[in-house]
C-alpha cells in the first residue's frame, strides 16, 4: 500500500506563494474546484491543496502552492528519473507472426512517418490504414509531424531521458532538449543527445532558430506558462511548428472521478487549461492554424489509474487490471477535442 503519512505534514509556509489572480488571463474572480487535494500518485509531496478554476478563462489553479525554489521536493520518485529506456523485443527473438507484424509495422512508419527501419514490408503502408486505432497512435507517437526538410532543428522543452527526441532523430531532424531533471538527463546523453539542464531559458539570448519545438506535458507544472510560451515563439522561425499537450481540467475523466482523477498530479499540476483556455492563451502570445488532437489511446489508461485512486491505490500498483463495465465504457465514448483527457494541439507561428 501506498505511504499516505506525507499528506499530514503541511508544505512550510515559507515556500509557498499565493496566487491571487488567474496565471494565464490575469482576472481575479474564481470558484473553488476542489479542496483538501493530496498527491496520490507518486506519494511524496507533502501538504493538501486546493485547485480554483477562473471564471473568465476556464483555466485551473493551485493557491497557495509550493514557490520554484521548493517545488523540487514534490518530484522525489518522478517518472523521468527512469535510468533505463525501454528497447523492443530483438528482431531475431521475435515469433515469425510477430516478425511479420513488425515488419509490417516498420514499413508503415518508414512511408507515412520518414523512418530508415530494416526489416520492412512496404505492404505494411496501405495494409495497416486498416486499422484506425493503429493510425492515430502512430500519429500521436510522432506528434503529429510533419516529415522534416533537410536541416531542420526540434527543441523538445522537458525531454526527460530522450525517447521522443531519438524517434524523431530517426526520422531526419536535428534535435536538442532541456530537462531540469539531471537523473533523465544522464539516459539521453548516453545515448548521444544533445541535452541541456533547465528550460527554454536556456536559449534567452537567441531568437529565431528552431522549426518546431515540442511541450509535451511541462506546461502544467510551470509557475510562468506565459514566459514559457512566449519564449518558445520567440526561438521558433517564422511558420515554425509548436506541439502542447497538456491535461483538460475539462474532460470527460474529471466529471467521472473528480479528485482522483490521473491528470491533477497535485502538487505537480500548478496549472490546468480547459480547451478554450488554452486556445485564446496561444491566440494572444501570437499563434495561429491552432488544431487539436483527440487522443483515444489514452481514454481507458488514464480511467484506469484513475479508477485505482479511487480505490486508494497508487495508479501504477497494476491491480484492478480491468475497468469495471460501465466505466470502461463511458471511457470510449466519442469526444470532442474539449472533452478528451488530454489538450494535444499543433500551432504555427507566422509566416
Amino acid at each position: 500500500m501506498p505511504d499516505k503519512q506525507c499528506w499530514d505534514t503541511p508544505w512550510p509556509e515559507n515556500e509557498l506563494e499565493r496566487v491571487f489572480s488567474c496565471p494565464i488571463c490575469g482576472a481575479q474572480s474564481r470558484k473553488l474546484l476542489y479542496e483538501q487535494l493530496v498527491d496520490n500518485v507518486f506519494f511524496v509531496a507533502n501538504g493538501k491543496w486546493n485547485l480554483y478554476q477562473c471564471r473568465d478563462c476556464t483555466c485551473a489553479y493551485l493557491d497557495p502552492r509550493p514557490d520554484r525554489n521548493s517545488i523540487h521536493k514534490a518530484y522525489g520518485t518522478y517518472y523521468t528519473h527512469e535510468t533505463v529506456i525501454k528497447d523492443q523485443k530483438p528482431f531475431e527473438e521475435l515469433s515469425k507472426l510477430r516478425k511479420f507484424r513488425r515488419m509490417l509495422v516498420n514499413g508503415y512508419c518508414n512511408y507515412h512517418h520518414g523512418t530508415k527501419r530494416t526489416p520492412a514490408i512496404g505492404l505494411g503502408a496501405v495494409l495497416l490504414l486498416l486499422y484506425p486505432h493503429f493510425r492515430k497512435a502512430m500519429k500521436a507517437q510522432f506528434r503529429y509531424l510533419p516529415k522534416p526538410q533537410v536541416g531542420q532543428t526540434l527543441l523538445d522543452v522537458g525531454c526527460g531521458n530522450g525517447d521522443f527526441l531519438s524517434l524523431v532523430a530517426e526520422v531526419g531532424w536535428n534535435v536538442k532538449g532541456v530537462d531540469p531533471d539531471p537523473k533523465a538527463l544522464t539516459v539521453a546523453r548516453e545515448n548521444g543527445l544533445d541535452v541541456l539542464e533547465g528550460g527554454v531559458e536556456q536559449f534567452s539570448d537567441m531568437k529565431e532558430v528552431f522549426d518546431a519545438i515540442t511541450i509535451n506535458h511541462v506546461i502544467e507544472h510551470v509557475h510562468d506558462p506565459a514566459e514559457l510560451v512566449s519564449t518558445a515563439y520567440r526561438l521558433l522561425k517564422p511558420g515554425g511548428i509548436l506541439y502542447i499537450d497538456t491535461p483538460n481540467i475539462e474532460s470527460l475523466g474529471v466529471s467521472i472521478y473528480g479528485k482522483n482523477w490521473r491528470g491533477l498530479e497535485t502538487p505537480r499540476h500548478l496549472v490546468l487549461f480547459s480547451n478554450p483556455s488554452l486556445r485564446d492563451f496561444l491566440r494572444f502570445h501570437g499563434f495561429v492554424n491552432i488544431k487539436f488532437y483527440s487522443r483515444q489511446e489514452v481514454r481507458k489508461n488514464i480511467a484506469l489509474k484513475s479508477y485505482r485512486m479511487k480505490l486508494g491505490q497508487s495508479p501504477y500498483d497494476g491491480i484492478p487490471t480491468k475497468l469495471p463495465f460501465f466505466q470502461w465504457l463511458k471511457s470510449i465514448f466519442p469526444r470532442t477535442s474539449k472533452n478528451e483527457e488530454f489538450l494535444t494541439a499543433l500551432v504555427e507561428k507566422p509566416k
